[in-house]
C-alpha cells in the first residue's frame, strides 16, 4: 500500500445571510475569480476557527498565541512571592536573552508586553516562572546589573521599588559566556516544546529561529462556486428612554452580508505532522499521527468562523466533505469553479456545486492518472446528492465513519 504523504480535505458548505469574515471596512470579503466576484472566508479566519475547536473539542493540548506571555509570567512570579520590581526585573531579562523585547511594567497595572507574538503551550508562563525561581540568584544577579530588578538578593523580604529601574532595554540574546551560568537553555527550551495544535498550525518566532515548527496545515481561501453578492442591511436602534413624542432611533446604521455555497480545501502534510510531533512534546508512533490527521478533519468541517454570527446565526453544517489520501502532491479543485455555477433546476447551488465537483474529479483523473491517489471517501447530504459522486471515492454515510475510515487508513500507511 502507496504511504499517504498528503491529504487533502475538500468542503461544499451551504452559508445563508452572513458576515463571517469582513475587511477592515467590515464587508465580507470578496475575491475575483473566472471574472466573476465572490464572497471569500480567508485561510486565517478558517485556521484559527479550526484550532479554537480543535482546543476546545479534543484532547491534543490547547495553545495561546499572545505578546502578553511576559505578563502572564509575570504574574506567576508574584504567586511564588516575587516582590513585583523583581517579577518584572526577572521577566525583562529572561525575555531579553530569547532576543524579545519587553516594554511595561513601570507600575503594578502597567501589563508587560512583548515586541513579538508567541504562539506556546498554555503551562509556558508557569514552566517559565519556574525557572525564574529555581535560577533566582543568576537571572537578579543579572537584571540588576541591567538596572531591572530591585536591590534585593530574591524573592524573599521587602522590595525597594525605588530601587527598581523598570525600563526598557533593547533585546539581544545572551552572550555565550553568560549561557554557562544562566538558565538560557531552559528558557528556550520552554518556548521550543510544542503540542499537536502547533505541530498542525506551525509557529514562526524571528527571534529564537531554533524554536519555529514547520506547519502540516495549508489551508486555501474559501470562495462561493457562484457571484457573491454583498447586500446592505440598513437597521436602527430603538432608545428605550425615548419619550412619547420622540419616535426618531437611537442609532442608525448599515451592515453588509453576503451568503452562498462555500468551496473549502485544507492539506494536511503527513510527513510534516509526524516530525513535528516526534520532535515535541508529543507520542512519536504513526497512530498519534493518524489521529491527530482525523480530528483536525472532524474539526476543519464542524468549525464555524464567529464573524457576526449574534447579528445572522449562520450555524450550519456542509453538505459535502470529500477527503482524498495522496502519495504525490496535494490538489486543490477550485479550478472546478472557475466558471461560476448556476443554480440547478431545484433553483439552488448546492446540489449543482456537488456536481459539478464531481465532474472535474473525474476530468481531472482522466487527465493525469490516480496513481497518485492513495484512497479516497467523502460523505453527502442526501437531499443535494442522491446519486452516484464515484470519481470522490468511496461513499461513508456520516462524517463519524469518514474520519473512521481515514484514522484506520492512516494508521495502516504511516
Amino acid at each position: 500500500m502507496s504511504k499517504a504523504r498528503f491529504l487533502d480535505i475538500h468542503i461544499l458548505h451551504p452559508v445563508p445571510f452572513s458576515n463571517l469574515n469582513r475587511d477592515n471596512l467590515g464587508t465580507p470579503k470578496q475575491v475575483t475569480y473566472g471574472n466573476t466576484v465572490r464572497s471569500r472566508i480567508s485561510s486565517q479566519c478558517a485556521k484559527r476557527a479550526a484550532r479554537l475547536w480543535l482546543e476546545a473539542n479534543t484532547g491534543l493540548g490547547a495553545a495561546i498565541r499572545t505578546r502578553r506571555l511576559p505578563e502572564l509570567t509575570r504574574g506567576a512570579l508574584l504567586d511564588k512571592g516575587f516582590g513585583d520590581a523583581n517579577a518584572v526585573g526577572a521577566v525583562k531579562v529572561m525575555f531579553w536573552s530569547l532576543g524579545i523585547t519587553v516594554s511595561g511594567g513601570s507600575n503594578e497595572s502597567d501589563p508587560l508586553q512583548g515586541d513579538q507574538l508567541t504562539f506556546t503551550t498554555l503551562d509556558a508562563a508557569e514552566r517559565l516562572a519556574d525557572i525564574a525561581d529555581e535560577f533566582a540568584a543568576n537571572v537578579l544577579d543579572m537584571a540588576r546589573s541591567l538596572r531591572l530588578a530591585a536591590a534585593v538578593p530574591n524573592n524573599g523580604g521587602d522590595e525597594d521599588s525605588d530601587a527598581a529601574e523598570r525600563g526598557t532595554i533593547k533585546a539581544k540574546p545572551f552572550p555565550k559566556r553568560e549561557q554557562k551560568k544562566s538558565p538560557w537553555h531552559d528558557i528556550t527550551a520552554v518556548l521550543s516544546g510544542h503540542n499537536s495544535v502547533i505541530a498542525l498550525c506551525g509557529r514562526m518566532l524571528a527571534a529564537m529561529p531554533e524554536t519555529n515548527v514547520d506547519g502540516a496545515l495549508q489551508v486555501a481561501h474559501a470562495f462561493t462556486t457562484h457571484e457573491g453578492v454583498v447586500e446592505p442591511d440598513y437597521f436602527t436602534a430603538v432608545d428605550d428612554e425615548n419619550p412619547a413624542e420622540e419616535t426618531g432611533a437611537g442609532h442608525i446604521n448599515v451592515n453588509e452580508f453576503t451568503s452562498g455555497v462555500f468551496y473549502r480545501h485544507a492539506t494536511v502534510d503527513m510527513g510534516s505532522l509526524s516530525s513535528s510531533l516526534s520532535s515535541g512534546q508529543c507520542q512519536d508512533d504513526s497512530a498519534a499521527t493518524a489521529e491527530v490527521a482525523a480530528a483536525f478533519v472532524r474539526g476543519f468541517t464542524v468549525a464555524e468562523p464567529t464573524g457576526k454570527q449574534n447579528s445572522a446565526n449562520a450555524h450550519t453544517r456542509p453538505a459535502l466533505i470529500a477527503v482524498a489520501a495522496r502519495s504525490d502532491r496535494p490538489v486543490s479543485y477550485a479550478a472546478a469553479f472557475e466558471a461560476p455555477v448556476s443554480a440547478g433546476r431545484d433553483g439552488g447551488y448546492a446540489a449543482a456545486s456537488v456536481s459539478r465537483l464531481n465532474e472535474h474529479v473525474a476530468a481531472d483523473n482522466d487527465l493525469y492518472g490516480t496513481d497518485g491517489l492513495v484512497a479516497a471517501w467523502h460523505a453527502v447530504r442526501g437531499d443535494v446528492s442522491d446519486g452516484s459522486l464515484a470519481a470522490l471515492g468511496e461513499r461513508v454515510r456520516s462524517l463519524d465513519d469518514l474520519t473512521a475510515a481515514v484514522e484506520a487508513h492512516l494508521r495502516g500507511t504511516q
